[in-house]
């Protein structure tokens, strides 16, 4: 009898053990699912918000802007977003817009101001590590060009000097820097931040 109980209750614990091992797989799905959702709507959501602010580039501003000293940026607003301009890096193929400001609604749209401005030289750009957005940024080497084009059409062309890696409680590390723009993103494991250092530079585009 005890015999019997034993194989039943071996039964129940495999079962079990099933369960949660279907249960943590249908999960994992999900998540993966949700993440990809996520990744390919923020490329859809960057690429339609790089045609409108690209369309509301005015000259006349473009003009006026040369003649003054500018120390807030600017922004144009998309369905009820503000954007200071779009970030081109040609190494890694990519541009994309830029938000005024950061929290973890807006990164799931497209990169964002982190701190700081073009025109006081200490602007820092964040984005998640999507293949859409940032994801690619380790590949990047001293000597690289980044362009910020701010709304008036402007191009602040940029070198890549240092990359850096960053613990996420690195805060002021990655604030008081010398340089010029920053940009970063998760790394892989998402324990820690790749930190792109750059210049402004007198090359052309």
């Amino acid at each position: 009898m005890n015999k019997i109980k034993k194989k039943i209750t071996e039964v129940k614990i495999g079962k079990l053990f099933i369960i949660i091992g279907i249960t943590l797989i249908i999960s994992s799905v999900i998540v993966i699912m949700h993440n990809s959702y996520l990744e390919l709507n923020a490329g859809i959501k960057s690429k339609d918000a790089i045609k409108i602010i690209k369309n509301n580039i005015n000259k006349e501003d473009y003009i006026q802007i040369n003649n003054k000293e500018y120390k807030e940026m600017s922004t144009t607003n998309i369905n009820g977003y503000e954007y200071i301009g779009i970030i081109h890096i040609p190494t890694l193929n990519i541009e994309l817009p830029v938000l005024s400001d950061y929290d973890k609604v807006k990164l799931n749209i497209a990169p964002c101001r982190y701190y700081g401005s073009i025109y006081t030289n200490d602007l820092i750009i964040c984005a998640h590590s999507y293949k859409t957005h940032f994801k690619y940024l380790n590949k990047l080497v001293q000597g690289d060009i980044v362009i910020f084009t701010d709304v008036y059409g402007n191009n602040h062309i940029y070198e890549v000097l240092e990359i850096e890696i960053l613990s996420p409680d690195e805060v002021q590390e990655m604030i008081d820097s010398e340089f010029d723009l920053t940009l970063y993103t998760c790394t892989s494991d998402g324990l820690n931040r790749v930190t792109i250092r750059c210049n402004k530079t007198t090359g052309s585009i």
